[in-house]
This record gives structure tokens, C-alpha cells and sequence, in this order.
């Protein structure tokens, strides 16, 4: 009899406790009274795809216990949004802001998480982005292994290589652009022993009418570009952008390239346009500053003919440059010119030297006021400069040196 009391009180203990356990919620969805009793656990993060994102990206988790999720963040910052597709999954679109690190959910009963999450902060726009990188390139019949999606990869080391080299044989390289864009810049790069010396550049909206915008015969890598041949054109709209009938005609070897880049290039400034300009003679007083007045209108002269003297543009900062054109008076300008750049002022670096140099003086442009003139026009590679100095003499007339203008530029 004492037994029976005895498993009659148990059982009730136990009836009493499991209703006590239904009050208060354990086991049950308190956000959710239709979710069946069970037993509630924390969350557990078992996996995430993809590992790395960017603003706006939508990344799965893996795990259980998400049926009552409140809260999803990425290296403690919080989702932009998330949905819970089922106790197991949650699909969560990362917000502007975000940090490196786990990748946590929080329940009803807690917060668990996952380290290994990488935030990707968008790269900072480029001035002059190359619009071939992740376009789709196809190609004529490549040499096994060399393929077309090779030359827009980034990678100049990287190469589509020309089946043949024979001149009868149909050969091109093409870039199907993301969408219809305006270009005026196409940069190739060859293996500088492997350049194509004959091509055709083509442009199309549709990829079935193609334009030419550009063709050239006997190019040749000249050792100092070592193979990179830029080739400007008017601005113009293109979703193709094809290179045919290509040829080597100089060397053996199959035409091998690297990259090809498509650009909407901006315009050029002149960043030396009325910076400080100095000198060691003038003919007239307070004259230096037509150095870099932008006015061909006016013009510093130095009246010693022989002598050598010299001539300094300071930007005020660094800037990077790359083009540097002298405009002189064509019946009085220098002969012999060394150009040297530095960006802090302390050493100098020559980029250009020569002796008793001429030119014929180009005829008047409508609206221009000089006399006659002759412009050097000295491309080098990229550099930051703050310094321009000029080295001159050997005057080519009586009159001395006269310059119009300096400028300097970043060509694209």
C-alpha cells in the first residue's frame, strides 16, 4: 500500500513539474505559441558560404536552433537583414558597415557563433578604371594552354599566344564589355620579342557590325616600351571591342599578349598651369610667371644666346606626371634643353637631354597671337614630381630664348 502511495506521488511530481515547465516556457517558442513543446536549446553555427562579402552581399548560415533567431551580426556588427528559411538556415544581407571576424546568432536563449568571416571594404574607385577586367574575351584558335581570358585577367605574365604566325591565317583577340560604354583608349601589352607589328582595332554595339577605329603596319617594340603600345582614338560607344587581322612580321615567334585594357580615359590637366615659376635670367622684369600663365599670348625671353641658364616650376606638392611639352618661339628657342624632375627638391633625376636640337616652327593655330612656334613634347614614365627645372641654350637666333609656356601632364 505504502508503494502505491509512494508511485502515485512521484507521478504527480512529475505531471506538476512538466506542467510547470509549459508555463514558464521551456521547450516552447515564446514568439511563437503554435511551435510544439520541446526541449529549447542555444543556437549553434555550423557553417557559412560564402566566407568573405561585401556590402549588400547575401550570406547562408548553417547550423540549428535559428527558429527563434533575433539577431545575426558579422565581426559583431549587425546584418543589414536577415530570414530564417528554416530551424537550420538563415540567409543574412550584410550591412555598409562591417568588421572582420565571427559570424554569431541570437536566440531566445543566447548568442553562439562561428569565427572565420571576412568583411571586404569596397575597393576606392580608380580614376580610370580598365573596363576589360571581368569583361568575357574570346579569341581566334590559341596555341594549347594560352587562352583568351588570359589577356583581361590582370596579369601581364598571363598570356594568349597566336596559334600560328603564318600571314594568310585569320587572327584576333576580343572584349564583350559588361554593357555599352564610351572608350577612347586601348592599351595592349606584348611580350615585347612576340608583338603584333600589323593590326586592326574595331568597334562594335551589337558584336555583328564592327567599325575601325584605328590600324597600323610595322609597329615595332622600340626596347624602351617594352611592348606596351597605347592606342588613342576618339570617343566612341562600343560593347565589342575586337583586334583583327594581327601579324607579326618581325620575329618567328607566335604574337604572344598579355593584356588588353579598354579606357575611358579623362582629359589631361595641366598641373603646372600658374604654379611658381623661377629663373636665373629675363629679359623683361616680373616675366617668369608667363611660364605658366596658360596664355601663348605671352612669353618669358632670356636674351643671352649662348649662355646656358635655367628655369624651375615648383607645383607646390607631388604630383604624378608623366608628359612634360615646351612651347618656344620658333625663331628663338633652345638648341640644347636637359629636363630634370624631383619630387622633394633635394636630388634631381634626369628625364630628358639634347643637343643642338631643331624643329620646324608649326604654322598659327586660329586665335593665337604668337609669331611662330616649336613645342617638345617629352613622354617618360609615371612619376611623382614637385620640381621641373629646365637646362638650356644654344639659341637658334639672335634674339636669344623665348618660351610661351610649360606644361605638364599625366597622359592616360
Amino acid at each position: 500500500m505504502k508503494t502505491s502511495i509512494h508511485v502515485l506521488m512521484m507521478l504527480a511530481c512529475v505531471s506538476m513539474l512538466v506542467q510547470s515547465c509549459g508555463k514558464d516556457g521551456f521547450g516552447a517558442n515564446p514568439y511563437d505559441p503554435e511551435t510544439p513543446t520541446t526541449v529549447s536549446e542555444w543556437p549553434k553555427v555550423l557553417s557559412f558560404r560564402p566566407e568573405k562579402g561585401q556590402a549588400g552581399d547575401e550570406i547562408t548560415i548553417k547550423g540549428t536552433n535559428f527558429n527563434t533567431a533575433t539577431r545575426v551580426t558579422f565581426g559583431g556588427m549587425d546584418a543589414e537583414s536577415f530570414k530564417i528559411v528554416d530551424s537550420e538556415t538563415i540567409t543574412a544581407v550584410l550591412g555598409a558597415f562591417g568588421k572582420t571576424g565571427a559570424v554569431s546568432v541570437t536566440n531566445h536563449k543566447g548568442e553562439r557563433s562561428l569565427s572565420g568571416f571576412t568583411y571586404i571594404w569596397p575597393a576606392e574607385p580608380t580614376e580610370n578604371p580598365n573596363l576589360a577586367i571581368g569583361a568575357k574575351a574570346t579569341a581566334s584558335v590559341p596555341f594549347p594552354g594560352f587562352f583568351a581570358e588570359n589577356v583581361n585577367d590582370g596579369n601581364e605574365k598571363s598570356y594568349w599566344v597566336a596559334s600560328d604566325n603564318e600571314p594568310s591565317s585569320d587572327r584576333w583577340v576580343m572584349i564583350e564589355l559588361e554593357k555599352l560604354s564610351e572608350i577612347n583608349m586601348v592599351v595592349t601589352k606584348w611580350d615585347p620579342n612576340a608583338a603584333a607589328t600589323d593590326y586592326k582595332l574595331e568597334v562594335s554595339e551589337d558584336g555583328t557590325a564592327f567599325t575601325i577605329i584605328a590600324e597600323e603596319t610595322g609597329w615595332l617594340s622600340n626596347g624602351t616600351d617594352n611592348g606596351v603600345k597605347k592606342i588613342k582614338f576618339a570617343p566612341v560607344n562600343a560593347k565589342f571591342v575586337r583586334l583583327s587581322a594581327l601579324y607579326n612580321s618581325v620575329t618567328p615567334y607566335n604574337m604572344t599578349l598579355g593584356e588588353f585594357e579598354i579606357y575611358n580615359a579623362p582629359d589631361a590637366v595641366n598641373v603646372a598651369l600658374q604654379k611658381t615659376a623661377d629663373a636665373d635670367c629675363e629679359a623683361n622684369p616680373d616675366s617668369k610667371f608667363h611660364l605658366v600663365d596658360g596664355k601663348l599670348a605671352n612669353m618669358w625671353q632670356c636674351d643671352k644666346t649662348h649662355e646656358t641658364h635655367w628655369a624651375t616650376i615648383d607645383f607646390g606638392e607631388a604630383t604624378e606626371i608623366n608628359n612634360i611639352v615646351i612651347s618656344m618661339d620658333g625663331g628663338a628657342y633652345a638648341k640644347d634643353m636637359k629636363i630634370t624632375v624631383s619630387e622633394g627638391g633635394e636630388s634631381f633625376e634626369e628625364v630628358y637631354n639634347v643637343t643642338d636640337w631643331s624643329s620646324v616652327p608649326e604654322p598659327r593655330e586660329p586665335g593665337e597671337t604668337v609669331w611662330t612656334k616649336v613645342v617638345m613634347n617629352i613622354t617618360f614614365p609615371e612619376r611623382d614630381v614637385r620640381f621641373i627645372r629646365l637646362d638650356f641654350g644654344n639659341a637658334s637666333g639672335p634674339w636669344g630664348i623665348g618660351i610661351y609656356e610649360v606644361e605638364a601632364y599625366r597622359q592616360w
